[in-house]
Parts: structure tokens; sequence; C-alpha cells
């Protein structure tokens, strides 16, 4: 993997843990469509980044709750009901939420925020976090890298690129939609 692929994926995951909106989904399924291996070690390094970037917001989440809240409102797709959202998700126990808050939609640093505000041990955080993230980036990766090498060449590789890049722009428009922007 090229030092930026990996770069890009650190940053990518550690941004969207934070304050940024669209998943690391995009670059992942991205990568994949070339070299399913590059992809691979980005969903690793980007669920990585994003339990550094957790460990941030539950940091705010502890040392200024309010402010930390009002920011996170501020995020695209983030409201008082994704929060309630969260809420509901973690009494499953906080691993399961985490995960299950990964495939349906729901923004990972509501789950920090919560975590911060719950008193969840900041290093059961950071020790979760990749294992809640992972699993859908790879599935992602591995569907797409798959799907991909099933095309092989009857598409180039810029084609490729342009319909993955198109069907995220439509799945972003359905889900603003949906969430609220």
């Amino acid at each position: 993997m090229r030092p930026g692929s990996r770069t890009l994926a650190a940053l990518w995951g550690f941004a969207e843990a934070t304050l940024f909106f669209i998943v690391p989904d995009v670059l992942l399924t991205s990568l994949a469509l070339r070299s399913l291996r590059k992809a691979l070690w980005a969903c690793l390094i980007a669920s990585v980044t994003a339990a550094l970037g957790g460990s941030l917001v539950w940091l705010g989440a502890v040392w200024f709750p309010d402010q930390t809240h009002q920011l996170l409102l501020h995020v695209p797709g983030i409201s008082d009901e994704t929060f309630a959202r969260v809420e509901q998700l973690l009494q499953g126990g906080f691993y399961t939420g985490m995960l299950q808050g990964a495939f349906s939609g729901v923004p990972y640093k509501t789950f920090a925020f919560t975590a911060g505000q719950s008193g969840v041990n900041p290093f059961v955080l950071f020790l979760l976090t990749p294992l809640a993230r992972l699993p859908r980036f790879l599935l992602l990766a591995l569907f797409v890298g798959g799907l991909s090498v099933f095309i092989g060449n009857r598409l180039p590789s810029a084609a490729k690129l342009a319909i993955s890049l198109a069907l995220w722009a439509v799945f972003y428009t359905f889900y603003f939609s949906a969430v609220g922007w």
C-alpha cells in the first residue's frame, strides 16, 4: 500500500470519529476496487485511528460535556434523536450497541460521547472501537473487492470508481434526507 493511502485512511478514520460526517467506507471501497490487500490494510488503519478520534470525543464528553454535545449536534446527521438511539442500542451492552450502530447508520462519535458521559473506561472504548468498526469496513471492502474482480476488465478502473462514488452519493442523499442534514 502506498504511504499516501495509509495516511489518508488514518486521517479519514480519525476525522470521521470526531467531526467529519462521511464514513471511511468511501475510501476503503475505492481502494478495494484496485487492490483488496491495500483496502484491508486501510480498514485496519482506519479502525485504529477511529479509536484515537473516539478517545478525543470521550475526553470532550468528560471535560467539556455541554460544549462537546453542542458541537456534535452541528455535525450533519446527528441530532438529539441520534443520542436517544445510542442509549437504546447500548441497553444490550456496550460492544453490542456499538456493533449494531456501525451497521445501522448511527455515527460512531455519538457512542464515544455517550461512553464518556456514562463513565465507560476510556481504555475499554479504545480497545472495543476497532472491534466494532472493523467488521463493517472489512465486509464492504471484501464485497467491493470481490465484485471488482468479478467484473474484471469489462469496465475500466476509472468507470468502476465513478460508479462507486455515484453510489455513495446516492446513499448519502437518502441517508441525509432520512436523518437530517
